[in-house]
């Protein structure tokens, strides 16, 4: 999705808005096609009269076929007979299409165009809005699971002055995803929301909604693990001493410092809270044990930890803690070497959950020991080549005096 101002169009502006008319004429049955195209081309304002006349599905509602072809002459013509170009009938243009589509990959195609030949922010949002409607209405939002890494790029491309209407279009994706059972793509549009939003000029009630809705998608989503790219958000974290999150916001304190025995504590006792929230227990349980596994390898990098104490420290068999290690190795947020003989992992590296105060002092720790070591190490090395040096020294002595013989 990028700016471009190209139109695959044939004939001059004059002859497209005749056979734009033509169609619309021929599309809503009009008796006298002709005369129907001789009023639509004599008008001075002929781009809105075309945009009109194409509402309430005329054209949105074209076969697979045709619908790409018209649209491309409607926005040649918005190009170059409107002063505000494409940009002034993009909102009415994008909203026709998402509610009347039938062919919701044409009708797909067609938005994308539009988004690319459009320029200013407002309208893009627009756009983008009408491509997530179209694509929860016809049931096709995988089709957009694409964009969905560029997402915050393109919110903070549209601007500020957008910004209200781009969260509203968000809103609308995420809707989508939902509907096609996209989760993974759902949360991180939540992600990207909650991002761009302000609560000083924004409905502080609706941006906490969005913010529980991820938390507790963040609990259920067996591949999602960073909880610090959603705990760390400053509007989440405003929420929170606003006390705007309630169990919500109780649950993000839990996955983000808790072990998995005060896991088990803390879900026992909101068990009814938890679960009218929407959390499935099993499955947040499941990421607890994963998450309290990398807390444990994150402060024991380079070290051996036994099986029996990962087993205790996620309540599972210790014969389980292999598949347990995998998993979380597999989530990308520890690496290591198992060792079955002596049923050891040594984590090589790990991921914290959140990096605050004690996992900076942690860090110092570890760069005291590291620096003690080297301390330590230096003699050694020292002592090693001067010994070097010395048999150099010797065994050049001793060419030079088989060259002199």
């Amino acid at each position: 999705m990028t700016g471009t101002e190209v139109f695959f169009v044939d004939g001059a502006v004059g002859t497209q808005v005749e056979e734009l008319a033509r169609v619309l004429g021929e599309e809503k049955g009009v008796s006298d096609v002709e005369k129907y195209v001789q009023e639509i081309s004599g008008r001075t304002d002929v781009t809105a009269a075309v945009v009109s006349e194409s509402s309430g599905g005329v054209l949105a509602k074209l076969s697979e076929e045709r619908i790409e072809s018209a649209y491309n002459q409607l926005f040649a013509i918005a190009a170059l007979e409107s002063s505000g170009g494409v940009d002034n009938i993009a909102e009415v243009v994008a909203k026709d299409i998402a509610e009347h589509a039938e062919n919701g990959v044409a009708g797909l195609r067609v938005l994308n165009s539009l988004y690319n030949v459009t320029k200013s922010g407002n309208a893009r949002a627009a756009v983008f809005g009408g491509l997530a409607e179209l694509a929860g209405r016809t049931q096709t939002a995988a089709a957009l699971v694409a964009v969905v890494p560029r997402i915050s790029a393109m919110v903070n491309e549209w601007g500020v002055k957008a910004r209200k209407q781009g969260l509203v279009s968000l809103l609308a994706l995420r809707k989508a995803f939902d509907e096609g059972q996209l989760s993974n793509e759902a949360y991180a549009v939540e992600l990207a929301y909650l991002t761009a939003s302000n609560l000083e000029e924004m409905d502080i009630e609706q941006i906490a909604q969005v913010a529980k809705s991820a938390i507790v998608r963040f609990a259920n989503l067996s591949g999602v693990c960073d909880v610090d790219a959603l705990a760390g958000l400053p509007t989440v974290q405003t929420l929170v001493k606003l006390e705007k999150l309630a169990t919500a916001g109780g649950l993000l304190e839990n996955m983000l410092g808790s072990d998995y025995e005060q896991w088990q504590k803390y879900s026992k006792e909101n068990h009814e809270d938890l679960t009218a929230l929407g959390v499935d227990l099993e499955r947040a349980g499941d990421k607890m044990r994963l998450l309290t596994l990398a807390s444990l390898a994150a402060e024991r990098v380079g070290q051996p930890i036994e099986y029996t104490e990962i087993a205790k420290a996620i309540d599972v068999e210790e014969d389980d803690v292999e598949l347990w290690v995998i998993d979380v190795v597999r989530s990308g947020l520890v690496q290591g070497k198992m060792h079955q003989g002596s049923r050891t992992l040594v984590p090589s590296r790990s991921t914290f959950r959140h990096f605050g105060t004690p996992q900076w002092q942690h860090l110092a720790q570890r760069l005291d020991e590291w620096r003690v070591a080297l301390d330590s190490l230096l003699p050694v090395v020292r002592n090693a080549r001067e010994i070097a040096q010395q048999q150099a020294n010797n065994s050049s002595g001793q060419a030079r005096v088989t060259i002199a013989e």
